[in-house]
Order: structure tokens, then sequence, then C-alpha cells
């Protein structure tokens, strides 16, 4: 029997219009009803997840692609950037004239477009859009992401003396290798052609939910786990069972255990039925 079952959000439990489908939503309430936990795993930050958390009825979550692991509304994991890796990030991308976000727990600062946002009604509008552009807008982000006249100097203040748990560079494929050479203390995702997540070496969502279920003296084979994209391909490993969505990523798929529809085909539904966890 699971006792856990992780989902992550863009383009798993939110369509690409950004609504939780009236399926998915009822299916994570009849999974409470049976005792099991469903808990979100992302690569946001805390602060935007909140409305979903709170449509959801979930306290328990992993987000910053595993750095920040809350159970019940406690914090019991968190493992931040080194302060180096930050100072030696955002001079990197100053220099390569690529804009960056710094993520802490509750804000994120820098020069990125993902810095909007963060209060009032503005930010209850972010809850329903992904950190990525969805692909009808690339075309204008990439344009302005793109742009190294527009882009404005890091500013000391928007990292120092900040706990900062995953930085956001919007640098093309072209300097992955730059990266990954220059950092080895990080780990790098790649999550559309134009940006990529900056994590601690070693880290990831697995590592998160091994955290979780280490807390909660459960064993592997009692999770489940859902998602698309490449930030997910170690959550799925870890689990006891890996479902992919319909609409994820290639490399994704091939590790899967199972594959279910798109969130807007009713995907978590039906991945749920398979798994023999709902009727």
């Amino acid at each position: 029997m699971y006792k856990l079952v992780f989902f992550d959000i863009d383009g798993t439990l939110l369509t690409e219009r950004k609504k939780i489908p009236n399926s998915a939503r009822k299916a994570i309430q009849d999974l409470k009803k049976k005792g099991i936990t469903p808990v979100i795993a992302t690569g946001r930050a805390p602060f935007r997840i909140d409305e979903i958390l709170k449509e959801l009825d979930i306290q328990t979550h992993i987000t910053l692609n595993g750095q920040y692991v809350v159970y019940e509304g406690e914090v019991i994991h968190h493992n931040p950037l080194s302060v180096d890796s930050v100072k030696r990030l955002a001079l990197a991308a100053e220099t390569n004239k690529q804009r960056i976000a710094f993520c802490g727990s509750d804000e994120i600062l820098g020069t990125s477009l993902v810095t909007f946002g963060q209060k009032g009604l503005l930010k209850k509008m972010i809850q329903r859009v992904p950190i990525a552009p969805p692909k009808k807008v690339m075309k204008l982000v990439t344009r302005y992401i793109g742009s190294s006249k527009k882009v404005k100097p890091v500013l000391p203040h928007y990292y120092e003396n900040r706990v900062i748990y995953q930085c956001i560079i919007h640098a093309t494929e072209e300097y992955d290798d730059f990266y990954q050479e220059a950092f080895p203390d990080c780990h790098f995702t790649r999550w559309n052609p134009y940006s990529v997540d900056v994590i601690s070496k070693g880290m990831s969502k697995a590592v998160g939910i091994q955290k979780l279920i280490d807390h909660m003296g459960i064993e592997v084979s009692e999770t489940a786990a859902f998602g698309d994209g490449l930030n997910d391909i170690e959550m799925l490993q870890a689990v006891g069972m890996g479902v992919a969505m319909e609409n994820g990523r290639s490399e994704l798929k091939q590790i899967a255990d199972a594959i279910t529809a798109s969130p807007e085909n009713n995907g978590i539904l039906k991945g749920l039925q398979k798994m023999n966890l709902l009727p």
C-alpha cells in the first residue's frame, strides 16, 4: 500500500492553461480519505505555491528542487547554496550579460522576469504561471531574455546576507559546458532552451524525497510520484512507482514505470487508477 504520492506542479497537476482539473482535485482528496498523503514536489519556491497548497489542502511539500522540505507545516530539511557559489554565479551571469534570479524561501530577487509578482493580486496570478514561460509566450520572452543591452547589473543586495537555495540563470544551451566546468559544486537542470536551475551538487527532488521518507520512517516501496520534466527524472527513479505524463519529456518517459495521460486528459486520475489506488 502506498503512503505518499508526490506531484510535480507545472505540466503535471496544472494544464497548459494553468488550471487544476476537477478530476485531479477530487483524486487528491480521495487519496487523503484512504490515508495516503499527497505531497507537492516542485522546482518553485515555497511562497510561489501558497495558493495551490491552499486549494488542495496540502501541508507537506518539497520545493526548490529538493533544497527545502516541509512536513505538515514544519521545515525538516533545507540546504542552501554556499555563499561562495552564489557570488561566483552572480559574477558569471553579469560577465556573460545574462539575467539571473536568486531564490530564497520567501522571496526572489535579481534581474530575471521571475522576480515579478511577489505580493498581492499579481502574486496570486503568478501561482498559476510556471517559472518556465508557456510556449506561446516564449518567443516574446526570448527577445527580452536574450537582449544583452537590456540586462541590468547584478546588485549585491540581491544575494548578500540572504539564504539562497536556488539560482535561475537565463542562458542558452551553448553555455552549458561553461557553467558545468566552472561550477563543479553545483547541479544544473535545464527546463527550456533559455533557462537553467542551479542548486547544490548532489541535490535533487529525490534527495528531498529521501529526507521526507527518513523523517516519516516509511519504505521507498510505499511511495509513488508523477512528473513531466527533466528535474523529475531523479524523483521518478527514487520512488516505488514513477509515473510520467504523456506531455512529458521523452527522457523522463523512458525511465518511468508507467505513463499516464496529460493533465488536460485527466492524467492524474487515470494514473492513480492504473495503480489501483482509486476506482
